[in-house]
C-alpha cells in the first residue's frame, strides 16, 4: 500500500515548570513570565527550519496548527502560520490544522482567510477544521463552550456555502444571522480545499467526515477505540451514504523517531517523549474537554468503552506509547515494520508525523527526519519514490502564461471616466491608438 506522509511538530516553547508543580496543567493560567521573547524567536524559527526542511526531504504534506493560552504552540493562527510556510516553499501541500471555527464572532472571516490562503499558496492549502480543545475556549473567550459543537457545524455549514454558491445570499441560523455573505476572494481550489477532520471519535464527526467524504484524521485513543472509529466511519459511510471510503481518507497522527539503531532511537527519544506527555499533552478533563464539546452518545462511549483520554497522558511510558500504536521508535527498519502494522490496522492511507516531542533540539529533528526520508519513506511509494506533487503538480496554475491560457473573459471590465475623453478602458487607456472610449 502507498502512503503519504505528512509533516507536523508542535512549535512549542519548552522552558516551563514541569507539571509536578502546576496545580493543573500548562495551559491557561500559567504565568506568561516564562517566556522570553528571544528564546521564543529561536524556537519559532527552528519549528518552521524543521517544517519547510520536509519539502527538501520529500515529504507529501507539512502541516501547521493553532494554539492559545499556553505553551504547547507559539502559533494562535495555523492560517498565518501556513501564509509564512507558503513563501518559503514550492510545490508541498500546506496544511492547518485550524482555523478553530468557534474563535470566530463570523464564520465568513474564517472563510476569507482560507481563501485568500489558498490564493496564496497557489492551491496547495489542506484545511483542518477542529472543534479545538477546552483550553482554546478559555484563552480565546468568544463564546460558551457548552454551545461549541452546534455552533462549529453551523460555521462550518455557512463557510462551505460560501465557498460553493454565488454570492451575495443571506444566512439566517441558529448561532449566525449574515445578511450579506458574499465572499471575496474564493479559493482557487474547487470547489475548496481538501478538508481533514481531527477527531477523537465522537459519532457526529465521524457522520460528518463521511457525508462530505473528508478525511477523518484519528487522534490519539487506544488503538481498539481507534479501530472501532475506522471502523463506524466506513459503516456510516457505506450505509448511509453509499460508497466505501478510500484509504487516503482516515489519516492516523504518530510520533515517530528514527536513529541508527532501536537503542540510540529510544536513548535521544524517550526524555522528549516523556516531556512531551507530562507536559504538553497532559491537561484535566474539564480544561480540555468543558460541556459541549462531546455528545452525550460520544461522553458515554468514551467513560464505558474507553477512548480518547480515557487514561492520563501524563503517567503513560514509552512502552504504553507504542504499545497504543501512538509512538514509532527505533531503526529504519523497525519503523518501517511497525508503520505497516499500523496502517494495516487501521486501514490508513495518509501518515502525519509528529517530529519534535516539544522540545527536541532542531538538530536532532533533523537527523530523525533525514533517516525517515532515507531510509523508510521509499518502502511505502512507487518506484519513482517521488512525494505526490512532484508526480503532478497540486498547483492549478503556476505561471502566468498558465494563467493567460486558462482564464475566462470577465463580465465587466476595469474602466474610469477621463474628462474630456469619456469612459476608458483602463487596460490600455496608456495606449494612444487605443484610447477609444467604451461609451460616452
Amino acid at each position: 500500500m502507498e502512503l503519504e506522509f505528512h509533516l507536523f511538530n508542535y512549535g512549542a516553547y519548552p522552558d516551563i515548570p514541569h507539571s509536578d508543580f502546576l496545580e493543573s496543567s500548562a495551559y491557561i493560567d500559567l504565568p506568561n513570565r516564562h517566556f522570553d521573547p528571544y528564546r521564543g524567536k529561536m524556537m519559532l524559527d527552528s519549528y518552521f527550519d524543521s517544517l519547510v526542511f520536509g519539502e527538501q526531504l520529500g515529504f507529501d504534506g507539512i502541516h501547521t496548527t493553532s494554539q492559545m493560552g499556553g505553551p504547547i504552540g507559539m502559533t494562535p493562527n495555523a492560517n498565518l502560520t501556513a501564509a509564512y510556510l507558503a513563501g518559503k516553499t514550492e510545490r508541498i501541500m500546506i496544511g492547518t490544522l485550524g482555523p478553530i471555527l468557534n474563535t470566530y464572532q463570523n464564520p465568513m472571516r474564517a472563510a476569507e482567510e482560507v481563501a485568500v490562503l489558498d490564493q496564496l499558496t497557489g492551491g496547495r492549502l489542506i484545511l483542518g477544521l477542529p472543534m479545538g480543545h477546552g483550553q482554546n475556549y478559555h484563552a480565546a473567550a468568544t463564546m460558551n463552550p457548552a454551545l461549541a459543537r452546534d455552533r462549529h457545524w453551523e460555521a462550518h455549514d455557512l463557510m462551505v456555502k460560501a465557498f460553493t454558491d454565488p454570492g451575495p445570499f443571506e444566512w439566517q441560523g441558529k448561532n449566525f444571522h449574515v445578511p450579506y455573505a458574499n465572499l471575496w476572494p474564493k479559493p482557487i481550489q474547487e470547489p475548496y480545499p481538501d478538508v481533514w477532520i481531527p477527531g477523537a471519535g465522537s459519532k457526529v464527526t465521524l457522520e460528518r467526515c463521511a457525508r462530505h467524504r473528508y478525511t477523518y484524521q484519528a487522534l490519539f485513543s487506544p488503538r481498539k477505540a481507534l479501530k472501532r472509529n475506522v471502523a463506524v466511519f466506513h459503516q456510516i459511510a457505506e450505509e448511509e451514504y453509499g460508497y466505501t471510503p478510500s484509504h487516503k481518507q482516515v489519516a492516523v497522527v504518530l510520533f515517530i523517531h528514527v536513529a541508527e539503531t532501536d537503542a540510540q532511537a529510544r536513548l535521544e527519544a524517550e526524555p522528549h517523549l516523556m516531556y512531551l506527555m507530562q507536559n504538553l499533552n497532559r491537561a484535566p478533563m474539564h480544561d480540555a474537554f468543558p460541556p459541549g464539546h462531546f455528545s452525550k452518545e460520544s461522553l458515554r462511549g468514551f467513560m464505558t468503552k474507553g477512548g480518547y483520554r480515557a487514561k492520563d497522558i501524563g503517567t503513560m511510558t514509552v512502552e504504553d506509547v507504542m504499545e497504543e500504536g501512538w509512538g514509532i521508535i527505533g531503526s529504519p527498519e523497525t519503523v518501517a515494520e511497525q508503520i505497516q502494522q499500523v496502517v494495516e490496522d487501521l486501514g490508513a492511507g495518509k501518515i502525519i508525523h509528529v517530529a519534535d516531542f516539544g522540545a527536541m533540539p532542531n538538530w536532532l529533528v533533523r537527523k530523525s527526519l533525514t533517516l525517515m526520508a532515507e531510509e523508510v519513506i521509499p518502502r511505502f511509494r512507487g518506484p519513482s519514490g517521488k512525494p505526490i506533487w512532484a508526480i503532478e503538480d497540486p498547483r492549478p496554475v503556476s505561471t502566468h502564461t498558465e494563467y493567460g491560457a486558462r482564464k475566462t473573459e470577465p463580465e465587466a471590465i476595469p474602466e474610469a471616466r477621463v474628462p474630456g475623453v469619456g469612459v476608458l478602458d483602463v487596460r490600455t487607456a496608456h495606449v494612444a491608438e487605443l484610447r477609444t472610449p467604451t461609451r460616452p
